[in-house]
């Protein structure tokens, strides 16, 4: 075994608030918290300005989320963020009656404008393809942009039958817990409408997969179609 070594000088940890180092609101301090991109958090709060005027109030003054805010990260092209103020407006809406609403609209909004960075190419020739090669032609694309809508961590894993689909989305943002799951469940519900219907062009139908246990960090649905 090693002995081991003394110093004269000890290294010593210190505290946030010591002389020298800088000093930040504590709201900004965001450790452990996956990214995304920007959009998530424009298309919630354009959701909530809308349908819930004293929650966007709200989130302006505790947050410091406004619209003009969040289009100003858009147009400087930023392409990803932490999602910490995100999801802080998430548990916000989740207390409100009509939240899975807000919640669905954010999430159809948010991937409609996502799905205009689909390659000009495959939009080109996409419809001469049968319906589960452009479903998975279209599921490939959406993996590789997952990062943005449902955060760094995320991960969809998918079971294809030959007219039926269960997709699972795991560790994506507002999953973590049960104040936001059921929010969660209608904005990646939507996303995923938004991408069969307009880019795979699949009319299909997508229902939510309920387990006798409720698990976090999951999402599960089932995919039919003709």
């Amino acid at each position: 075994m090693w002995a081991p070594v003394n110093y004269p000088n000890q290294i010593r940890p210190l505290p946030l608030s010591a002389p020298g180092i800088p000093q930040y609101d504590t709201r900004e301090i965001t450790c452990g918290v996956p990214s995304c991109a920007p959009l998530v958090q424009h298309e919630l709060l354009k959701a909530v300005r809308e349908r819930m005027p004293s929650v966007y109030s709200h989130a302006g003054k505790e947050i410091g989320l406004t619209v003009s805010r969040t289009q100003e990260l858009l147009e400087r092209r930023v392409e990803i963020i932490s999602s910490a103020r995100a999801i802080r407006l998430a548990r916000l809406i989740a207390l409100e009656p009509n939240s899975h609403a807000v919640f669905g609209e954010a999430g159809h909004n948010l991937f409609d404008e996502m799905r205009r960075d689909f390659p000009r190419l495959a939009r080109a020739s996409i419809r001469a393809l049968p319906a589960p090669l452009r479903i998975r032609l279209v599921m490939a694309w959406t993996r590789s942009v997952a990062h943005g809508f449902a955060g760094s961590l995320s991960r969809i894993l998918t079971d294809h039958d030959r007219h039926k689909i269960v997709l699972s989305l795991r560790s994506g943002v507002f999953t973590d817990r049960l104040d936001t799951l059921g929010g969660a469940h209608a904005f990646y519900r939507n996303v995923f409408k938004v991408m069969l219907n307009e880019l795979a062009r699949v009319d299909c139908e997508i229902k939510e997969v309920r387990r006798p246990s409720v698990y976090l960090n999951q999402c599960n649905f089932e995919i039919k179609w003709e």
